[in-house]
């Protein structure tokens, strides 16, 4: 934003030089990067934030100005001559259902007979030192009461417009709209056009169009002021890819209550400097719209968050100077009318801020000692740092990926959740929150295809929803070239270091989403599955164009960090060496993993642990038939197992699990 020095000495009468100027604001927060010589002016190049559009105009800073140096503020008075027919006469504004939502205020007035030509030298040199290029008379006026009271007019040639009136309307898809700068468009239904009898002459909130521009041929003009609300002009402006002055200011936000004033003030200088008369009247479809409103402030607590007292009557002159009316002051404080222009003005903390913002941060005292207290650590939070620990012993790779991803993904990965759709997504290709992490890992491995022995993992948040309810959650993916036995071997130290108050179960599972039939399997505990894990099917390794197909695994971490078990036993380690035997069996297809387990365990002695190893289906068994095979490791607590004794307790395992299930045989 370029303002002009001599523009602000001239609503206030300061007698600051421009660099002296620019150093008071900055230190107000009204930053101002360079101060530039222009034509016997001086160009401030100030920095405005977000959450404070007032400043987009002279006026707006003015007031800053005259609070810092207990001034007051010389806002011009509009003087109108309404010598012409009643406006209602001459034209009228009619508003379509939807379109009061994205404007609930328009105005309009009519001035005819107007002279266009080249603006006066005053005028010119004013909108040179800001920045902008003078084009007539009429659109110049538009222009600097825009950045003089940062309320955006346009000027239409109410000859130009079919009937002499205006209909605000929402756009109909695939309309084509030209605007004045002769860029095309195809607008969405959900745009509001400021059309005529037969088209729309204006992308609202973001330009005119060019059948309607004021030209050296116009006599009567059609003024245009009204309130548009942010949301509405942001959405037109990028889906069109337009923006201008005016959408800048729409999009932050606007004074309500300058819609009709700027529209005097406009009306007033195009009498002065175009001549016509003036219509008598205005058309404004909510007047009501731009009331103040009013906020209480106690000394006690402006002096508490302060940390100082601030004297009333200083605090009286800080708000007299921002344009806010004292209606109440006491030994207690003070109420105040806050005008439409302060929309970020809404509670007592709110004028809190003005007052030490003018009062002067180098006035709060200094404390030598600062508190420290310790921040609560949530059970999801916990669980997540120690899990990254584990992972990365293991050799993993922590990755961090976009939340939004391909709709297809969802269909893959997640069949049975509807997805959340962004109905403007920063990427077109990428419009969906993701309802599973595994997709955003294999296309890491896709960006990583020229490395081998690639492990990765990552935590964060997805977001599904069903017919019932909705829901974000914490959730661990892995991925692992090595294949689906190393990701259930690190979900299993996973759950070994969590020390889960439960009773976790491994079953396989023949179908999961995005993986290869029979290769998959589910880890529960209690009952509750929290884990999945398998090998990439052949079609979604195609998809991602990898020359491999990697396990994949999932688990909630929510559900976790609900059985983490704080106390931990102490268990001294083993004096003698344990013995690993394996054993490899052909079952029936009924035969659960469960099952079989459940039997090794009650028939081997000096049992230590027991993990699950692989499953295969394929050729070399018979139809109806599948092969598992699993680990013992055991362990005798007072000496070295023989060989001997290690393989009678396997056969005896084995005897045992053949017996149990009809039909089996060892492989």
């Amino acid at each position: 934003m370029i303002l002009s020095y001599n523009w602000l000495k001239e609503l206030t009468q300061t007698r600051s030089d421009p660099k002296e100027l620019a150093a008071i604001l900055t230190r107000a927060g009204l930053n101002i990067e360079e101060t530039t010589p222009i034509d016997g002016d001086f160009a401030l190049n100030a920095e405005i934030t977000t959450n404070r559009p007032d400043w987009l105009c002279h006026l707006g800073v003015a007031h800053e100005i005259a609070a810092i140096q207990n001034l007051s503020v010389r806002a011009p008075a509009p003087s109108l001559r309404e010598t012409g027919p009643d406006v209602a006469a001459l034209s009228s504004v009619t508003v379509m259902p939807g379109a009061a939502e994205i404007c609930p205020r328009y105005t309009l007035r009519v001035v005819r007979s107007v002279r266009v030509g080249p603006s006066p030298h005053w005028l010119r040199n004013r909108l040179v030192a800001i920045g902008q290029r003078s084009i007539n008379n009429i659109v110049d006026i538009t222009n600097l009461v825009c950045f003089e009271m940062n309320q955006p007019l346009h000027a239409f040639d109410l000859d130009k417009l079919a009937g002499g009136r205006i209909v605000l309307r929402l756009a109909r898809e695939g309309e084509l709209f030209t605007a004045i700068t002769g860029e095309g468009a195809l607008l969405g239904s959900g745009m509001l056009v400021i059309a005529d009898a037969e088209k729309a002459v204006a992308l609202a909130g973001v330009k005119g169009g060019a059948n309607t521009e004021v030209d050296g041929t116009t006599r009567n003009v059609l003024l245009e002021s009204a309130w548009f609300q942010p949301r509405g002009i942001r959405r037109a402006a990028r889906s069109t890819r337009m923006s201008s002055e005016s959408s800048y200011r729409y999009e932050r936000g606007i004074d309500p209550g300058m819609t009709e004033r700027a529209s005097a003030r406009a009306a007033g200088l195009l009498l002065e400097l175009a001549g016509g008369e003036l219509a008598a009247g205005v058309l404004d479809t909510n007047p009501e719209l731009g009331k103040s409103w009013e906020v209480s402030m106690r000394y006690s607590r402006c002096d508490k968050l302060l940390g100082f007292p601030v004297p009333p009557d200083e605090i009286s002159r800080i708000f007299k100077g921002l344009g806010l009316a004292e209606t109440r002051r006491d030994t207690t404080g003070a109420t105040l009318r806050i005008p439409t222009f302060r929309q970020d003005l809404k509670r007592e903390a709110d004028l809190i801020e003005e007052v030490i913002r003018l009062a002067g941060y180098d006035r709060i005292p200094e404390k030598i000692s600062m508190p420290l207290a310790l921040a609560h650590v949530t059970p999801e939070t916990r669980t997540a740092r120690l899990v990254r620990r584990i992972l990365v012993a293991l050799g993993y790779h922590e990755c961090v990926t976009d939340s939004f991803v391909p709709e297809a993904w969802g269909r893959t990965f997640a069949p049975a959740a509807v997805p959340y759709t962004v109905r403007n997504p920063v990427n077109a290709l990428r419009p969906v929150l993701r309802p599973a992490l595994v997709p955003s890992l294999l296309e890491t491995r896709q960006v990583n295809r020229l490395f081998q022995d690639v492990r990765l993992f990552e935590i964060g948040r997805t977001y599904r929803r069903n017919r019932a309810e909705s829901e974000e959650r914490d959730r661990l993916a892995i991925l692992d070239d090595r294949g689906p036995r190393h990701v259930r071997g690190a979900l299993e130290a996973v759950v070994a270091a969590l020390n889960l108050a439960g009773t976790v179960t491994l079953r396989p599972v023949g179908e999961l989403p995005g993986m290869a039939p029979g290769s998959g399997g589910e880890l529960a505990i209690d009952g509750t599955v929290f884990a999945t894990a398998g090998e990439t099917a052949v079609a979604v390794a195609g998809s991602f164009d990898l020359p491999i197909r990697p396990g994949l695994g999932e688990a909630d971490l929510a559900v976790l960090a609900k059985t983490v078990r704080k106390e931990r036993a102490y268990r001294q380690l083993p004096r003698f060496p344990g013995v690993r035997r394996d054993i490899s069996l052909s079952l029936p297809e009924a035969a659960r993993w469960d099952e079989v387990r459940e039997t090794a365990a009650r028939s081997a002695t000096l049992l230590e642990s027991l993990a699950f190893e692989s499953l295969y289906r394929g050729p070399g068994l018979e139809p109806g038939r599948k092969g598992i095979a699993f680990s013992m490791l055991l362990r005798a607590p007072d000496r070295s197992l023989t060989d001997t004794e290690a393989n009678a307790i396997r056969d005896r395992v084995a005897r045992a699990i053949l017996a149990a299930f009809p039909g089996s045989a060892l492989r």
